[in-house]
């Protein structure tokens, strides 16, 4: 875990970078699973108000949490967290202000792995007179769950168990399901009902059926939020064979 603090009054020490300033789209500072930094919106020359800017890597079929917390002094009230395109204009997301702390949960639902979108943090109620105790702390987690093993092929069928975690709303899931080469098999779309769960026969789905290999499960339900697990029947023998879904570690 990477931490750094401001270093000098009026700007942290991505303000002051050439090539990694983190004051504009083209910055080279870069949000990876796990990373952790801290930041502050004090004013920049001008007077200006400022934003931060992060990249985030994206690979496709994949789900992704970022989460600003640890807001100090003028941070607290008012500041945004969005999502913005290609296009560093484009508001794709804006985090819900109803808490102190801020959440963005997307997947990436493309055919190519994603490098262009960003992150933004800006909009601090103190404005132009933020200074450098005004900071807070930015994470960003892969939130995708990943089932290594499903087998609908000889006697064997799959049935595949997902649950909610307890977070007061229903779970937005994408399964993604690939031959043990990676082809591309088939892709689901559903919804994890709140306190519920959804129980798939997977030897059931036509483009399924005889078919074996892994599935990829992108969530809206953030790290930790949805728990999966694989369970491959043997009818003649009655044995089960079960394959818990696996989260990035952090």
């Amino acid at each position: 875990m990477l931490v750094l603090c401001a270093a000098t009054a009026g700007a942290d020490v991505w303000d002051l970078q050439d090539q990694n300033d983190d004051t504009a789209t083209g910055t080279r500072n870069e949000l990876r699973h796990g990373g952790e930094q801290m930041h502050d919106l004090a004013v920049r020359p001008g007077p200006l108000a400022d934003e931060d800017w992060y990249r985030v890597y994206q690979y496709r079929d994949t789900s992704w949490e970022a989460v600003v917390d640890g807001a100090s002094g003028d941070v607290v009230n008012g500041f945004q967290l969005e999502r913005i395109a290609t296009d560093g204009t484009t508001v794709l997301q804006a985090a819900p202000v109803a808490f102190q702390a801020r959440y963005l949960r997307w997947m990436n639902t493309g055919a190519f792995d994603e490098s262009g979108e960003r992150l933004r943090v800006s909009g601090a109620f103190c404005g132009t007179s933020c200074g450098a105790d005004d900071v807070y702390a930015i994470r960003v987690r892969e939130t995708t769950v990943y089932v290594p093993r499903f087998n609908n092929s000889g006697t064997q069928g799959t049935v595949l168990i997902l649950q909610g975690a307890p977070a007061h709303q229903s779970v937005d899931v994408r399964m993604v399901f690939r031959s043990a080469a990676g082809a591309l098999l088939h892709t689901i779309a559903t919804q994890v009902p709140f306190e519920g769960g959804l129980v798939l026969n997977l030897s059931a789905i036509p483009q399924l059926a005889g078919t074996s290999g892994h599935v990829i499960i992108g969530h809206s339900g953030g790290y930790g939020g949805l728990a999966v697990k694989a369970v491959a029947v043997e009818p003649a023998t009655g044995f089960t064979f079960d394959t818990p879904g696996v989260s990035m570690p952090h």
